[in-house]
């Protein structure tokens, strides 16, 4: 695509702050973005931000508490979809069109859904910006409310989608109505992408998915992203900054990290986890049904001397 030749950079044109890991192809579409500011972590209220990641977190300067995906995440989103360049994709909550854009650069004939789009100037603002990213032609933007419009968006569209990027409302129950509801709709080769996963409530939708059996993977970024796939679908492999002193927080623990060495310990950990906690449910399950034999044979036992006293009392057994 002609935008995505013309944002090309090389990593050591990054601005300084910022982080992308080796081997990830990198755009750099911040003039389609005339506001987009470096934002003060320390001024996020959020409780999920992960404010001791010293990689740049940017804003809008009309709106320097609601963050973009870092510059890392960025990328893994244009990775991943040049991966799918020329499939369906979806993208449910898209802010200022930040992420819109670097999906769109990568290829992918995009689907985005978002309340924000019912207002006349934020729509227009993104227009404008697809058509700077000259990535208007393979965009379309849909005014609306997940998980309610996006069987009707799908109807209308008429096909599936193979690649998804969950980042609208965080909070419970949403991401996870979000997922079972693009699920539906998931071709047979599918992979959704989850941003700000340090949240429990943004990894219900993942752990969904998991259970639906998809693989899954986490990318050790700022906010923490992860991966959910199914069928013929290679994830992007990313190396989180070596310079960071990375943890993950206790509701990710176990699962599989990108670029980690001896990835599949946690992934085996987990199986093992997984087979205790079934072991355990067993015996929980054991124990429930023996308290209801003892219950049910300590009520015939109570009944039957009953019985015995009744007849003592009316002479018929001594």
């Amino acid at each position: 695509m002609a935008g995505e030749v013309e944002f090309s950079i090389t990593r050591d044109a990054l601005p300084a702050g910022d982080y992308v890991a080796p081997g990830l192809d990198i755009v750099l579409p911040d003039r389609c973005f005339p506001n987009i500011v470096r934002g003060d972590v320390a001024a996020q209220p959020w409780k999920y931000m992960r404010r001791e990641i010293p990689h740049n977190w940017y804003v809008d300067a009309r709106d320097p508490l609601m963050g973009f995906v870092s510059r890392d995440e960025a990328a893994i989103l244009y990775n991943t979809a040049r991966v799918f360049a020329g499939h369906p994709a979806l993208e449910i909550g898209c802010w200022r069109g930040w992420s819109t854009c670097h999906l769109g650069l990568g290829g992918v004939r995009l689907d985005v859904l978002d309340p924000v789009l019912e207002d006349v100037t934020r729509r227009g603002e993104i227009e404008v910006m697809l058509g700077c990213a000259g990535i208007a032609d393979n965009v379309q933007l849909h005014a609306g409310r997940s998980p309610d419009a996006i069987a009707a968006i799908a109807t209308q569209r008429g096909r599936k989608w193979s690649l998804f990027f969950i980042d609208g409302d965080h909070e419970t129950p949403a991401p996870l109505f979000d997922a079972e509801a693009c699920l539906e709709h998931a071709a047979e080769d599918a992979a959704f992408l989850f941003h700000d996963l340090a949240s429990p409530d943004v990894a219900s939708g993942l752990r969904a998915l998991e259970q639906c059996g998809f693989h899954v993977m986490l990318f050790q970024t700022m906010q923490i992203m992860g991966i959910a796939w199914r069928g013929r679908v290679t994830p992007v492999h990313h190396i989180p900054d070596p310079e960071v002193p990375w943890q993950l927080p206790h509701h990710l623990v176990g699962l599989p990290v990108s670029g980690v060495r001896f990835e599949h310990g946690p992934s085996r950990l987990r199986t093992s986890l997984f087979a205790r906690e079934q072991r355990i449910a067993a015996q929980d399950a054991r124990i429930a049904e023996l308290e209801t034999n003892v219950g049910r044979l300590q009520h015939v036992l109570e009944r039957s001397a009953l019985r015995r006293r009744m007849k003592r009392l009316l002479g018929l057994e001594r």
